[in-house]
């Protein structure tokens, strides 16, 4: 939760008697309980899909005008190319 709803429920919670209080902090206790024993596997996951969600909007969305630019092979032999280059003439 985010600091303004924590005051906004710290200024409802002076509106109730002590025994409303005492159930309203055991019941907030038992929310933040359940909500940081998420397993961290299961958060990790839902953020990676909701990063995938975010990401998948611009898979494709650049074109080089090459077709083989996605060519594993290709890419290779240019890296090693530029790699080996002496660049001497630059």
């Amino acid at each position: 939760m985010a600091t303004s709803e924590f005051q906004l429920i710290a200024q409802q919670a002076q509106k109730l008697s002590p025994q409303e209080q005492l159930q309203l902090i055991k019941q907030l206790a038992e929310l933040l309980a359940r909500r940081e024993s998420k397993p961290q596997q299961l958060q990790d996951a839902e953020a990676a899909r909701i990063a995938k969600e975010r990401f998948a909007p611009w898979i494709g969305a650049v074109s080089s005008g090459n077709p083989r630019s996605a060519d594993n092979e290709q890419i290779d032999a240019d890296l090693a190319r530029e790699y080996g280059a002496t660049h001497d003439d630059e």
